[in-house]
């Protein structure tokens, strides 16, 4: 129940109380909705968009337009002579707030639509001008009374050009209504949707309150559908990063497909902290949020603009238009400067090394997907503690693209192709297995150097698939060529770790082997250092699998700085293979050599066969014979060679051998 008191005219309709002519209980409850709207926006903590501020533009219009017309309702209906002022000031109060919500909305849809980043002042200045005219008109309105006026029985009339006010309305909603639709593509559907249901409801209620003037629905109306654009456009999950407080990598891609549908000039600044993840270890994953909060409130202080992002994994973008675009070298020379230094926070001191890349849209990238890519590859350390990367040095841009273009070829038309390195057995002095490698020769790249290649393909996801044709070409060429009749026990592939992340890699595997009538000891699969430490359950449970199908294996590039003994001690790892660049420094250093020995001494010790790499000449084979290693794999014996090559080379040697 709702009672008012001290005014003359109340009656009591069907259980609340009411105004002899209007019904304000729908405003009331619209009052509640908007207080409760902005104290909630208000205790947000991230609000510093264009889009925020607009919104909250909005939720204070509805606010100041219900309350006054609250007070207008109930002046009206007091008829009092000496309340004339109050109630014309409240009046007019109502109708300026009400025909400066469409203004504002249309605004809003602007912001949505990443058009507002296009236009300049210009034309912000000629989508307010309706609004300013008929402001300027309505503070003529107690002297003309072209829009309400009251006669001498203080009854309220509407004046000869009221209906400008919707005339004006329409006018923004239509320019609303268009900007949705014709830039859809650049608003994710829902929010378009929520768009256009938010303007149908107050058009309904605009229309129910025209012909049924006593009751008051129409800011019931908009205040709900603004606060439905709260908990669902403006909710903090969808457009910060809970973090660091700035704009997330969602709000990034939808930014960035706004400017580049709008066919935009921009510059976006890449700000990559290499040593993050070190602090992250040492300092703790809440210290290290409060380090990346600090930061990233920096960027946003230097910017004085809405465009800082966290991208995830210590990735900060700022995306750079309009006037600020002029201060791009500033910015630049901010951020070198600031990262040249050691920061102070919470009493540490911290240096970062950071990678810092400054590119134009689209004169350089022109493609979202090219624009990913840069942010997330590897960062690429320098002697400097800042390494900035200018528009000359971003080539590989493109260049992984193309890779990307050539891979895609190769698995559509079959064209990769797998050479073999013999490995030879020092015992028995003979080729005993070889190691299958891929290779990708393009018809417009030309050699693609699987260094280059391997690692994009990781990345893309093409890795798994490349993976299934080098196993389905090994097991082939075993069935086809009778391996063991030249001497050839196994042959090793390298597996990687992207494809240990499926878990239906054992069953594929054992039904290619299947297919080709091989048992899985045909097969050595070598996994490297780095991916044999990772301790994520499915990678370990997809390796458990295949060797519980009777798969043996070695672990490659030992001793390229992830050694752990006890983890080699505690896996069945069948032969340890010793990185090459360990024998190379043996050969110049005593240092080196005393490494060597006491790796070959400890992982003999651990009854495990030992493979050396990168055996060139035949003093380094000498070597690691003396040293006591079972296999050598280097091109002392052969290089990588196509299938013929390799099987030839193999009768030859070991017919002489």
């Amino acid at each position: 129940m709702i009672y008012f008191r001290g005014f003359s005219g109340f009656t009591v309709a069907k259980g609340f109380y009411v105004l002899n002519t209007y019904n304000i209980f729908f405003d009331i409850s619209a009052l509640i909705l908007s207080t409760i709207t902005l104290l909630i926006f208000v205790f947000q903590k991230e609000k510093h968009t264009a889009q925020n501020r607009l919104f909250l533009s909005l939720a204070i219009d509805e606010f100041v337009m219900t309350l006054a017309d609250i007070f207008g309702a109930v002046l009206i209906e007091a008829r009092n002579p000496a309340l004339l002022f109050w109630t014309q000031l409240a009046n007019l109060l109502y109708h300026v707030a009400h025909a400066l919500m469409p203004a504002i909305f249309a605004s809003y849809v602007l912001v949505l639509t990443g058009l507002y980043k296009k236009y300049k002042k210009g034309f912000f200045i000629s989508l307010f001008t309706p609004w300013l005219v008929l402001f300027i008109l309505q503070l003529t309105n107690p002297f003309t009374g072209f829009f309400f006026y009251f006669d001498e029985n203080l009854v309220y009339h509407h004046g000869k050009i009221f209906m400008l006010l919707y005339a004006t309305a329409g006018l923004y909603i239509i320019a609303s209504i268009f900007y949705i639709l014709r830039y859809r593509s650049t608003i994710p559907r829902g929010r378009g949707i929520l768009l256009l249901i938010f303007i149908f409801f107050c058009l309904v209620s605009n229309q129910i309150q025209m012909h049924n003037p006593h009751l008051l629905v129409e800011a019931f109306a908009v205040v709900t559908m603004t606060f439905c654009l709260l908990v669902t456009i403006e909710a903090p999950s969808d457009v910060y990063n809970s973090v660091t407080g700035v704009q997330n990598r969602a709000m990034f891609l939808q930014d960035s497909v706004n400017l580049l549908k709008n066919k935009m000039s921009y510059k976006v600044i890449i700000i990559k902290i290499l040593n993050a993840e070190y602090y992250m270890t040492n300092l703790g994953y809440k210290v290290m949020e409060n380090i990346m909060r600090e930061i990233a409130q920096w960027l946003v202080q230097i910017t004085n603009n809405d465009a800082v992002y966290d991208c995830n994994n210590s990735n900060f973008v700022l995306i750079l238009y309009g006037p600020i675009l002029d201060k791009t070298n500033q910015i630049l020379t901010y951020l070198v400067n600031r990262f040249s230094t050691d920061w102070l926070v919470q009493e540490r001191v911290l240096s970062f090394e950071t990678q810092i890349c400054s590119v134009d849209v689209p004169k350089d990238i022109s493609q979202l997907d090219h624009l990913m890519s840069l942010i997330d590859a590897t960062g690429v350390k320098s002697e400097n503690r800042v390494n900035l990367l200018r528009r000359d040095q971003l080539s590989y841009i493109q260049r992984r693209k193309a890779v990307e273009q050539a891979i895609d070829r190769a698995l559509q038309s079959n064209t990769f192709q797998v050479y073999f390195q013999p490995i030879w057995d020092a015992h028995a002095n003979k080729i005993h297995s070889a190691e299958a490698l891929i290779r990708l020769i393009d018809d417009d790249l030309g050699f693609i150097s699987p260094e280059e290649f391997i690692p994009i393909a990781e990345k893309n996801g093409a890795i798994t698939a490349i993976g299934q044709f080098v196993f389905e070409e090994v097991c082939k060429m075993f069935s086809l060529d009778q391996l063991h009749g030249i001497g050839v026990d196994f042959l090793e592939i390298n597996l990687s770790t992207v494809q240990c992340m499926h878990k239906n890699l054992p069953d594929i595997f054992m039904d290619t082997l299947s297919h080709y009538n091989l048992p899985p000891s045909a097969i050595n699969l070598e996994i490297t250092e780095s991916a044999a430490i990772n301790n994520q359950e499915t990678f370990q449970q997809t390796v458990n699998a295949l060797r519980n199908c009777g798969f043996s294996f070695s672990l490659d590039d030992y001793g390229t700085g992830y050694s752990n003994a006890t983890y080699i001690f505690s896996q069945d790892f069948s032969i340890i293979k010793i990185d090459k660049s360990i024998l190379w420094e043996a050969e110049k250093k005593e240092s080196a050599r005393v490494v060597l020995r006491n790796t070959v001494r400890m992982i003999r010790e651990l009854n495990k066969k030992i493979l050396i790499e990168g055996v060139e000449t035949e003093a380094q084979r000498r070597m690691v014979v003396d040293l006591g290693c079972d296999y050598c794999q280097g091109y002392f014996f052969s290089k990588p060679v196509p299938k013929s090559q390799f099987l030839e080379f193999c009768k030859d040697f070991n017919r002489s051998h």
